[in-house]
């Protein structure tokens, strides 16, 4: 009897662990058929049905979408279009946010599902920093303008607006994101540290990054003057005293300041772009 009190212990420790795993099964298989039943009730039911926008003139009124100024609406709006008619439930909320952060407006997005039968989308837009002055169109040879934020994101308005922003040449938007990025803070650097003087700046050249040259109003005409890529404000400022006292010759169109203390004429328009 001693010796078969062990098997007879491990017997029924095996038979409870048994009926355990019986629960457990039968318990694991009943919460997959309820949520399988809950998931088809969420996806076939119509109370969680998006309704199709062109039902209602092309604007769906369970797309709400917030923050939204100067990006297209159409365009966010069409990153949804696969979802209009079906359930919130299907709804692929990562997945449309990646989409909207493609558009060029939108530095921030957040989707969210309002229950039933609701999406309600978040836009933080992009800011624009300055005008960027693009090279020709290659259709019919006509100048291309268009907004640059800080990041370097070329923007182009969908809807009317006014900006009072700094206009930049020498940006191409081939380049790479972070050249662009690099061009634009190094002419923003440039405005903050001229300050008052930036008032009579009709173009900032960034082509070359180490060379910054700014096309400046004077008396009538507009001069280049090639500041390099520090002591913007005493170079502009010793230009601009200095140039009241001067009698330049007509030609000279471009000015070198790149020496702090020596202002040098140039015959001809040398910064390129």
């Amino acid at each position: 009897m001693a010796r078969s009190q062990p098997s007879m212990l491990r017997a029924v420790a095996w038979g409870r662990l048994a009926v355990w795993v019986a629960i457990g099964t039968v318990a694991l298989a009943g919460s997959l058929f309820a949520w399988r039943r809950t998931e088809e009730f969420l996806i076939r039911d119509n109370r969680f049905r998006i309704v199709r926008a062109e039902e209602f003139a092309g604007r769906s009124p369970n797309l709400i979408v917030e923050g939204v100024h100067y990006a297209s609406p159409s365009q966010i709006r069409h990153v949804f279009s696969e979802d209009f008619g079906r359930s919130l439930y299907l709804v692929p909320l990562e997945a449309r946010r990646s989409e909207l952060l493609a558009i060029d407006w939108v530095a921030q997005a957040a989707v969210a599902r309002i229950w039933p039968n609701t999406l309600k989308i978040s836009i933080l837009e992009r800011v624009p920093v300055a005008f960027v002055h693009l090279a020709p169109n290659h259709k019919d040879g006509m100048s291309q303008f268009a907004l640059i934020d800080a990041d370097g994101y070329i923007l182009r308005p969908r809807v009317p607006a006014k900006f009072t922003l700094p206009v930049l040449a020498g940006i191409r938007e081939s380049e790479p994101l972070a050249n662009r990025r690099a061009r634009v803070r190094r002419a923003m650097g440039l405005f903050a540290e001229v300050g008052p003087l930036a008032g009579q700046i009709s173009e900032l050249n960034v082509a070359d990054p180490n060379n910054l040259v700014i096309a400046e109003r004077i008396d009538d005409r507009v001069v280049n003057l090639m500041v390099g890529d520090e002591n913007y404000a005493s170079r502009l400022k010793t230009f601009v005293d200095a140039y009241k006292t001067m009698n330049p010759r007509p030609d000279a169109l471009t000015w070198d300041l790149r020496l702090d203390g020596s202002i040098v004429a140039l015959r001809e328009n040398t910064h390129g772009e």
